[in-house]
């Protein structure tokens, strides 16, 4: 399975990088100019309040948001499922990145709900051919994604336990 965006990157238990043990990465971008994903079982369990400053107010108690990986870990990259909202960029699997604030804050006055919005501090990079030579040395298996696991705010180390075992009926990691 060749990863592409809304693909899952699953930490082989094998992988020792302290950024990224037991991870499990969205793949937002792929192409020829480098990768970009979002690690999803890092839940930070903070409200938005303490870490967006325009928050719109039906979501500052929400506990959405997540390490998105070692990069840039002070910028915040807003996720969720309405794909159509104004200003939003569209990155597969039904995902999208921002929008306009007023939009965010129409869509989401009720709170929280299953199509997000989360948070993610930071992000994970990979210039063009790292990512093919980690997959192909075996630091990563390639796993169709799930919307609703990228936006389980939950999901934690669950997550990365369910793919990476073989009794669940996922693919053969030496299938990637």
């Amino acid at each position: 399975m060749d990863p592409a965006p809304g693909m899952f990157l699953v930490a082989s238990p094998r992988l020792a990088d302290a950024n990224f043990m037991r991870s499990v990465v969205v793949l937002l971008e792929h192409d020829q100019g480098g990768s970009l994903g979002l690690i999803i079982n890092r839940p930070l369990g903070m409200p938005l309040r303490d870490l967006w400053a325009e928050v719109p107010p039906a979501l500052e108690s929400a506990t959405v948001a997540a390490e998105g990986g070692p990069v840039e870990r002070q910028k915040g990259i807003l996720l969720h499922g309405a794909p159509t909202l104004s200003g939003a960029q569209p990155v597969g699997l039904g995902l999208a990145i921002g929008g306009d604030l007023d939009a965010i804050a129409l869509r989401w006055a009720g709170g929280a709900d299953h199509l997000g919005p989360r948070l993610f501090l930071g992000h994970s990079g990979w210039s063009p051919g790292q990512l093919a030579a980690e997959i192909a040395e075996g630091a990563w298996l390639v796993r169709p994604g799930l919307l609703e696991a990228v936006l389980n705010c939950d999901s934690g180390s669950s997550l990365w336990e369910r793919l990476t075992d073989r009794r669940t009926g996922l693919p053969d990691p030496s299938l990637n």
